[in-house]
């Protein structure tokens, strides 16, 4: 039995920084196991990871992959992101964001 066909290559990576308050990481893990996954059908995003810090469980990066800038940005623009996100959780487990970074893949 082959492998599955790989990803295609994506050239564009955007990474957001969220802290929840103490004791809330659980319900944020159950909103993403349980989200809509629109984007998923949204032209050219690639691949979403949420990783929870191995010290810090009050602290989570989440990193998308598009193909271009331009299609993360229409992303953000759209419908299905504003459904995606009144769908996370409210006080007092709402997460913040601290911070969104882009970047530019260079290398495999």
């Amino acid at each position: 039995m082959s492998d599955p066909p790989a990803a295609p290559p994506s050239d564009y990576a955007v990474l957001s920084e969220l802290r929840v308050p103490e004791g809330s990481g659980d319900v944020l893990e159950a909103a993403f196991a349980d989200r809509l996954g629109e984007v998923e059908q949204h032209a050219g995003f690639r691949r979403l990871e949420v990783w929870r810090d191995a010290r810090d469980a009050t602290r989570y990066l989440m990193m998308t992959w598009w193909a271009a800038p331009e299609d993360f940005r229409a992303y953000m623009r759209s419908e299905e992101h504003r459904r995606s996100h009144a769908r996370i959780p409210g006080a007092p487990h709402q997460p913040k964001g601290v911070r969104v970074e882009q970047f530019h893949v260079v290398a495999r």
